[in-house]
């Protein structure tokens, strides 16, 4: 799978954006997917290795990421409707630290290795093991 394709299925103004994706199923159903997550995870990976990242990539990035971190904010909100319905307080707790520390990761080019998370993603752990 091509990663700036996993990038645009999450990015609402792109062609190629998808509800079944990440954002899309939290977006649209308030719903954490984590195989969808696990997809954006691994495509931040393989695009903090690229030595030009353009402006739009860029761009595209942090929107997933503002969007998501606002979503993050809104389900902590007492005042909000907005609840992502299938995490509990320290899942989502769990879940916003990594979010965060990835895509720190992506645009300081310093990918947190996967051995600091509780648990690995499924899809950078089959690379390393063939590659």
């Amino acid at each position: 799978m091509d990663p700036r394709f996993v990038i645009e299925r999450n990015f609402p103004r792109c062609d190629n954006y998808d509800d079944n994706s990440f954002l899309g199923k939290l977006h649209e159903h308030a719903l954490w997917a984590q195989d969808e997550y696990w997809l954006l995870e691994w495509a931040l990976y393989q695009l903090a290795k690229d030595e030009a990242i353009s402006e739009d990539l860029s761009w595209q990035v942090f929107r997933i990421f503002s969007h998501c971190f606002l979503s993050f904010g809104c389900h902590l909100d007492r005042n909000d409707f907005f609840k992502i319905r299938n995490l509990k307080r320290a899942q989502l707790y769990d879940c916003r630290e990594r979010f965060q520390m990835v895509f720190e990761g992506f645009f300081s080019r310093n990918m947190p290795e996967q051995k600091f998370f509780e648990e690995e993603n499924p899809l950078l752990l089959t690379l390393h093991k063939y590659s």
